[in-house]
């Protein structure tokens, strides 16, 4: 029972413990560990199996034989290394690595040019907007062409289709395509 009252008021400080072991902390801080190990036992025992694993393990690393490691050796495994690396060969990597890039350069544009203060990106916005419009342009004019050719060959197919059940399958696949082609463009002009 006298040990319980002699126990300080503050909690168990097992993460100190190892700071106690090295002799990191302050005297006055090691001298109230050192009452607190003698009336907590649960302490005590920690402090014990830290002294007893840094003691096996001094043992461990004293009894290991050096090794003698040939001349070259770091040549050997730098060229290991070197030829085992496949990631950087492939051409996706780089695609992948120039959309990563491309992506963030956006990203830092946008930021800068958010801020509404920076006057040397007004004329990059201008021009960004022009090719976007430019692009808009040119996507809806291959859109028409697309759409003209396949009215004529529509109306060529026609005639040199004898049998009906083939006549049938031109218009719908006309359509098809004029829907397939419309979405591409729509996809296009909302990036």
């Amino acid at each position: 029972m006298d040990l319980e009252r002699e126990q300080p008021e503050f909690d168990c400080p097992s993460g100190e413990i190892s700071s106690y072991i090295d002799g990191e902390l302050l005297p006055s801080r090691e001298l109230e560990l050192e009452r607190h190990f003698i009336s907590c036992e649960t302490c005590r025992s920690e402090l014990n199996l830290q002294k007893k694993f840094l003691i096996a393990l001094d043992h461990a690393l004293e009894s290991e034989e050096e090794i003698d490691l040939p001349a070259n050796f770091t040549k050997v495994v730098v060229a290991n290394a070197e030829s085992r690396v496949s990631g950087l060969r492939r051409r996706s990597e780089r695609y992948n690595a120039f959309f990563v890039c491309a992506g963030l350069f956006l990203i830092i544009i946008f930021a800068l040019g958010a801020s509404g203060t920076n006057t040397a990106l007004d004329g990059f916005f201008v021009v960004v907007q022009k090719l976007v419009a430019v692009g808009g342009f040119v996507v809806h004019m291959i859109y028409d062409i697309a759409i003209g050719a396949v009215i004529i060959l529509r109306s060529l197919a026609s005639r040199f289709v004898l049998d009906s059940s083939i006549k049938l399958l031109f218009p719908g696949l006309a359509v098809v395509y004029i829907y397939i082609v419309s979405r591409l463009i729509s996809l296009i002009s909302r990036s």
